[in-house]
């Protein structure tokens, strides 16, 4: 759990809960388009998911469903539904709720490393977890704890809302380590203690001039069987994947800092700024600097 607790925090993977509400009368709601990893949950009543050409499922108080790819779905109160638009207003949860009407806890779990996008498409594209289903203990007494928290009324929204991301996060971490071990090869490779620690290395010093030996050497493996390994678990190769992480690193710290371009540059391994700015456009599509002008305010 350690290590995938590390991995995330490597990948920056934030929770967002943007809905907490009762829907009444006749409504449907589709919350694709994020591009990220969303997930609704019901804490009170019962509603439908429809997916695609598939029967409807039905949601029960518990239940939970989570779309990795951002899969295009619709909730409603009945079996049936239309594709046309339907007014969705709802009910927050600080007001008195009624007796008929889902309360659905809405959000979506977002990240900006590729390698996620790897990841999420060896996942169901739609994963249930029902109250009643006995896969895992630790993970329904989570989801539980999260839907509990969310029919409290907090003196702060603020509070609210940090406490319900904190929770959803436990919930989602619980989430992948469930589903990593039926469906992605990936996270269980990267999990690996020999591939996790030259990914460490590299995380911890992607100044350096690494290359596939030095890695290899680090995972105690053969130049070609890692090479092979890192690529077909990864998608990309280790070279590929330093570039990537470099530059999405190098670009965090271009919005959040002040730093001299070329200092963010020979912080993560490139000698001039030509080179880094080329390198930076070709992944990200936009120079280093107008990547700080677009993060800053107007």
């Amino acid at each position: 759990m350690k290590n995938l607790e590390s991995l995330f925090d490597q990948l920056q993977i934030t929770t967002n809960v943007f809905h907490n509400g009762q829907y009444c009368g006749n409504w449907q709601i589709d919350t694709s388009g994020t591009g990220f990893i969303n997930f609704h949950a019901v804490t009170h009543g019962q509603c439908y998911l429809h997916r695609n050409d598939d029967g409807p499922v039905l949601l029960e108080k518990g239940d939970m469903v989570l779309l990795p790819v951002d899969s295009p779905h619709l909730l409603s109160p009945t079996k049936t539904h239309t594709y046309k638009n339907v007014s969705a207003s709802s009910i927050p949860v600080s007001e008195k709720l009624r007796a008929e009407g889902p309360v659905l806890l809405c959000g979506y779990f977002e990240y900006q490393h590729p390698l996620m996008r790897v990841i999420t498409k060896e996942l169901p594209e739609f994963w249930i977890i029902k109250k009643a289903s006995k896969e895992s203990r630790v993970l329904h007494e989570s989801l539980q704890l999260l839907i509990s928290a969310s029919l409290e009324v907090s003196d702060s929204t603020f509070t609210s809302s940090v406490l319900l991301n904190k929770i959803a996060e436990v919930v989602f971490l619980l989430i992948v380590k469930h589903l990593m071990s039926k469906y992605s090869s990936t996270l269980g490779a990267l999990l690996h203690p020999a591939i996790a620690n030259s990914l460490q290395a590299l995380h911890n010093a992607p100044e350096q001039h690494w290359n596939v030996e030095m890695l290899a050497s680090i995972a105690n493996m053969s130049k070609s069987n890692y090479a092979a390994k890192f690529k077909a678990c990864a998608g990309v190769t280790p070279i590929k994947y330093l570039t990537q992480w470099r530059l999405r690193c190098a670009c965090t710290e271009i919005i959040q800092s002040n730093k001299p371009l070329i200092t963010i540059a020979n912080q993560y391994g490139y000698e001039t700024e030509a080179s880094f700015s080329k390198a930076f456009k070709r992944e990200i599509g936009v120079s280093p600097s107008q990547k700080r002008v677009q993060a800053r305010p107007a």
